[in-house]
């Protein structure tokens, strides 16, 4: 590859934030497209336009001649570019990945129980709130076992976050969606705590 990636998405976190993570992790320089909403109906009408060649959704990766969308392929693919290069999976790569991936279904599942209390009527983001401790929790419970086995504070890496702790990361602290930000206690999950303040201190 001879170009920066291009990630493409709108102006806020959302479903790209994992990925731009990735990418400054990573050590990756990429160039962060961002489109305003009310020019999404246009680009995602153009059929030149790199949304619409996928599946006219974003975020979406342009890089030379390759085309990704879908949020969990965007976010492997800086991984790939930049954190997996850097010794991050360690002597076990094919059960570090697989347990990545764990995590980043575990986070999809988070994010969508988070997007149910922004999008809707008032009354479905009304029972979104209400649900969301019920629906996070036995997700939350389930990562803070998992680190349990670790032996250090991330899920496996000594050296620096990977895609799994980043993901875990932006779940708690995106300001859309996140955990805190919609006024949701984190404090009783022990070792996510202790994960999210050691992947901050490279956001810091």
């Amino acid at each position: 590859m001879s170009s920066q990636p291009e990630l493409i998405y709108f102006g806020g976190p959302g479903r790209a934030e994992l990925t731009r993570r990735a990418f400054k992790v990573g050590e990756v320089a990429f160039t962060d497209t961002r489109h305003e909403m009310a020019d999404w109906p246009a680009i995602k009408a153009d059929p030149t336009s790199i949304p619409a060649q996928c599946f006219g959704s974003m975020p979406c990766i342009h890089h030379d001649d390759l085309i990704l969308a879908q949020s969990q392929a965007c976010a492997v693919y800086a991984a790939e570019l930049g954190i997996y290069q850097q010794g991050v999976l360690g002597d076990a790569p094919s059960v570090n990945r697989a347990t990545d991936l764990m995590v980043l279904g575990a986070y999809a599942d988070l994010q969508s129980a988070l997007y149910a209390c922004l999008f809707g009527s008032d009354e479905s983001k009304a029972a979104g709130m209400e649900a969301l401790p019920n629906k996070t929790a036995p997700l939350l419970a389930g990562l803070e076992r998992m680190l349990g086995r670790s032996e250090g504070v991330l899920f496996f890496s000594q050296s620096k976050p990977s895609l799994g702790d980043l993901a875990v990361y932006d779940a708690i602290k995106s300001p859309f969606p996140g955990l805190e930000a919609l006024g949701q206690d984190t404090s009783s999950y022990e070792k996510i705590t202790a994960l999210v303040a050691e992947v901050g201190k490279h956001f810091e």
